[in-house]
Formats: C-alpha cells, sequence, structure tokens
C-alpha cells in the first residue's frame, strides 16, 4: 500500500510528507485508513530529542480510522470496522496485564525503538530505506499498519473526526483523576498546564465533584477557555508564582496537584503546591534524561505529602476508552470541543507551530 505520511527525518527538522510504502499486514495485524490524527506534544518530543528516536520514522499516536484489511489470525475486527488507535497494544500476559494494568504491558518497552515485537519493519521510503513507526502506530499517515491489540472498537455512528483525542489525551487526564488520584468530592485541586492533558483533568475533577479548580499556564489566552470548562480560578503562570497564587486562593494550598506539562519544575511546584495530606499525579512525560527534581523531603515526609506518576490514566486504555465513549454518549465528558482547529496533513508543521504558541486545546489532522 503506498499512502502520504509526515516523516521527521533528524532532530529539529520540519515534517516533510512523502509517498510511503507499507507492508501487508501480517497475521495478527490490521490495516487502518486513517481518518483523523490528533496533534499531540509527545509527538513533538520526538523532534528535539526529549525521546531517544531513530531517524527516519513516522509519528503520530491519537488516530482514529476504518478497517481495510486484516490478517489471517485476526479475530476481533473486520473490514470496515471504525477504530481507535492505542499506543499501547497489550499484550494480555504479561504480569502487568494480568494484574489489571495494561497500559504498563511489557510490550511498552518497544514503544520508541519503531519496530514490532519481532524486531520488524512494516514501513520504507522511496529509496527502500525502513521507516521507525513511533508507539507502533505511526498515525501521521493517510494508512497504517498496527498490531490487532493496538485497535479500540467502537460504535459505528461515532465521528471519527470528533473524537480521536479519545485514544490518548481523554483517558490520560481523566483517568489521572479518577484512577491515579482517586480525587474525592468536595476536593480542591490544581492544574498546570492546559493542552489536552490538562482540559481533560479540568473534566475528570468536575466528573469527580471538586469543589476548586485552579488552573494555570503561560497562555494567558487560555484563560476563558479553563473558566468555560470548569475551572474557578485561572493563573498566568507567566507572570505570577504558581505556588504563591495558589496559597492566596485556598490559605494553605490544595487536596491535589497535577502536572500536565512533563517538567521537574512543574512537578516541583505542584508538591509545593499541596497542603500536609496532599497528593501531586505526575502525568506529563518528561525528557528522558532528567533525572532530578527540587523537592523538599524533609516536608514532604512531615506534612505527609505524595506524589505519583501515572501512565494513560492508570488504566488500560482498552478499559477506560469505552467507558469514557458512553460518558461522552450520555454528555458526562466533551470531546468535539477539545478539537479547536483541524489541519490538513501537508498543514502539520503549522499545526505545531500553533501548538507550541498556546493557540489550540488540540490540534487535529484532517486525513480526507
Amino acid at each position: 500500500m503506498i499512502a502520504k505520511g509526515a516523516i521527521l527525518s533528524g532532530l529539529n527538522q520540519a515534517f516533510k510528507i512523502q509517498e510511503l510504502e507499507w507492508d501487508d499486514p501480517r497475521d495478527d495485524e490490521v490495516g487502518i485508513r486513517v481518518q483523523a490524527c490528533g496533534v499531540c506534544h509527545s509527538d513533538w518530543h520526538c523532534t528535539n530529542g526529549d525521546y531517544p528516536m531513530q531517524f527516519p520514522c513516522l509519528t503520530g499516536h491519537e488516530g482514529g480510522g476504518v478497517i481495510e484489511s486484516v490478517g489471517q489470525n485476526v479475530t476481533r475486527f473486520k473490514v470496515g470496522d471504525k477504530v481507535v488507535m492505542s499506543w499501547m497494544p497489550s499484550c494480555g500476559h504479561c504480569w502487568s496485564c494480568v494484574n489489571g494494568q495494561g497500559q504498563l504491558c511489557d510490550r511498552g518497552a518497544n514503544l520508541l525503538t519503531g519496530v514490532r515485537d519481532d524486531g520488524t519493519y512494516r514501513i520504507h521510503n522511496k529509496k527502500g530505506d525502513k521507516v521507525d513507526q513511533f508507539a507502533f502506530l505511526g498515525a501521521f499517515s493517510e494508512y497504517v499498519v498496527i498490531p490487532e491489540d493496538g485497535c479500540i472498537a467502537i460504535d459505528q455512528d461515532f465521528d471519527l473526526l470528533k473524537i480521536p483525542i479519545v485514544g490518548c489525551r481523554a483517558p490520560t487526564g481523566v483517568g489521572a483523576v479518577i484512577n491515579t488520584a482517586k480525587v474525592k468530592p468536595g476536593s480542591t485541586a490544581l492544574v498546570i498546564g492546559l493542552g489536552g492533558v490538562g482540559f481533560n483533568v479540568i473534566q475528570g475533577l468536575k466528573v469527580a465533584g471538586a469543589r476548586l479548580i485552579i488552573a494555570a499556564d503561560i497562555a494567558a489566552n487560555k484563560k476563558q477557555w479553563a473558566l468555560d470548562w470548569g475551572a474557578h480560578h485561572f493563573i498566568d503562570a507567566s507572570k505570577h508564582d504558581v505556588v504563591e497564587e495558589v496559597m492566596k486562593i485556598t490559605g494553605f494550598g490544595v487536596d491535589y496537584a497535577f502536572d500536565a506539562i512533563g517538567k521537574g519544575a512543574v512537578q516541583s511546584q505542584c508538591v509545593k503546591a499541596t497542603h500536609k495530606g496532599g497528593l501531586s499525579t505526575w502525568i506529563g512525560v518528561a525528557p528522558i534524561d532528567q533525572t532530578q527534581v527540587e523537592l523538599n523531603t524533609w516536608n514532604m515526609t512531615l506534612y505527609q505529602q505524595g506524589a505519583i506518576g501515572t501512565c494513560y490514566g492508570g488504566a488500560s486504555p482498552f478499559e477506560m476508552v469505552p467507558q469514557l465513549m458512553g460518558m461522552y454518549r450520555s454528555g458526562i465528558i466533551k470531546l468535539d470541543e477539545l478539537i479547536t482547529k483541524y489541519y490538513k496533513l501537508d498543514q502539520i508543521n503549522d499545526a505545531f507551530a500553533d501548538m507550541l504558541a498556546g493557540k489550540n486545546i488540540c490540534g487535529c489532522l484532517r486525513m480526507y
């Protein structure tokens, strides 16, 4: 199959649209005509060295599409099915999967390698060079071949252009609140970083019954969005010290704080902004070489403050995505409104420029 995709050829280089040759699906794989893919900061990490990628590579991990072909051993899907993609294709039998933590599956060891479990590739460029496939997916493409285990079925009546965010940022943000932090009704919370994950944290806090939600970001233009989505206060982090502002609002700190960025300074702010017995949840993926976070461990011990990481919302996406789609159908959470601008595939560099400038909640590529 020949299809166009947005390729990264090296560090700090722009995406380039190229024709790619995809192998046919093997025994346990499916071929998918991609309809849409969210533009997420995780993909940007592949461009600047935060993630140790090999080049050339095809990124994009928040896709939705229609199955066009299936391998001979595929049992859960048929041609014509609509699916969203999971960047963690849980195996079902490793220690994590058996213990209900499919998002921590051992297959995650290959997320950044660009290869399948057997060490082979599915994509080549016109020169015949192999192309790495980020997170088993590479959904910045008109077509993909991925493992059957990387597909999550959705109802046929859902519009794939409106819901691709449910493949990553929705479960990551909402799940961090519900599954990892286990926020209690009537709680107070701080969310630092208002991208797609941060707004889904706000959604999760509303579902959990938080009584006070403080949102912080360096993009002041996101204030109205934050308030519209349910935040009670907005802190312009480009002008004000977040911890000091939280103390002014609450008097002594929040019950829960969420880092939706992935930087040591922000993770530290989250801990400092909680009161005694408070919990900080670190959602954003930090650069792989970040090994230290400035923390006052004296205070953390004597104040019984906690900090915890969370991956994919603290639950298997094969559990969370169906739950979220049901909540979406019932009007409990929003998905359509997360996507504030659509782009064509050849506008991908504009989409990332807008993301870095804070112009969107989520940008999304439309393939057709």
